[in-house]
């Protein structure tokens, strides 16, 4: 119900992924969005509203929103059986390409694209619902980003470097480390961290590490917890579990039943 698909090469550094979520649910039914350092524009293609989130916030029926930076997971609701959602994933700073607008305002939000002037606007999902396929879908933003990246300005390179640092290290590299990797002081490094990609550097290594963590509790057994949190930068096995259910709503153990390979965005509640 759930693919992704590589954006273009020179969109690369700024789109994560473009992605499709389409298919039946079970009214009522739960799902926990799990948090990935990246920001999100969704564009709903079915007519009906369709998912709702803790806070009673409706996607409705071809409707459009943004996701801001999340911190931790969320929850959402499905309300009809349908679903056929497209979205496009940024990376961190890959927005500020394109907006100059802090991502900080956003941390932990979700916007309806009519009270965001950022990007794409409130019919850009009745112009993808016209299209017969996915891949007429997919060239329609990809041709709208190429077009808006001839105006667009420029990443904070530094913050970039330590993103890409911060990954290397599986979220494991002290901030200290990294401010002097990158040559800032720490009041401006923080500042223009949380500017490019609304967390804080402490936040977003502890999302690197969780992800990493994901990934390696799938290739492990449940009864090798320990190892696992040691592996992967936490204090021992008490502090990866309260991590987890921070940053998932569930334990480690639940990872690691999942199937490899297939990428995780989120889990059934």
């Amino acid at each position: 119900m759930y693919k992704e698909y590589q954006p273009h090469e020179i969109l690369a550094p700024y789109i994560d992924k473009y992605w499709v979520m389409e298919g039946t649910l079970e009214p009522e039914e739960r799902i926990k969005i799990l948090p990935d350092g990246c920001t999100d524009f969704i564009f709903n293609l079915d007519e009906s509203a369709n998912l709702a989130d803790q806070n009673g916030m409706k996607i409705g029926g071809m409707q459009a929103y943004f996701v801001g930076p999340m911190r931790a997971y969320s929850e959402l609701q499905v309300c009809s059986e349908m679903i056929h959602l497209i979205g496009v994933r940024f990376t961190p700073c890959g927005l500020t390409v394109f907006t100059k607008i802090p991502m900080s305002e956003f941390t932990d939000q979700r916007v309806f694209l009519p009270d965001l002037d950022v990007l794409f606007n409130a019919g850009f999902a009745a112009i993808l619902r016209e299209k017969n396929t996915l891949k007429e879908r997919l060239l329609i933003i990809e041709r709208y980003l190429l077009f808006c990246l001839r105006y667009s300005g420029e990443v904070d390179k530094q913050v970039a470097q330590a993103v890409g640092l911060m990954h290397q290290a599986d979220g494991k590299i002290p901030v200290r480390e990294l401010m002097e990797q990158v040559c800032l002081c720490q009041r401006h490094f923080e500042r223009r961290f949380k500017h490019a990609t609304g967390y804080t550097p402490k936040e977003y290594t502890r999302i690197v590490r969780f992800r990493r963590t994901m990934d390696v509790l799938r290739q492990v057994t449940r009864d090798n917890l320990f190892s696992v949190a040691i592996d992967c930068g936490y204090y021992d096995q008490s502090h990866l579990v309260k991590e987890f259910k921070r940053l998932s709503g569930s334990p480690p153990s639940v990872f690691a039943s999942l199937p490899k390979g297939i990428p995780i965005t989120y889990l059934d509640g």
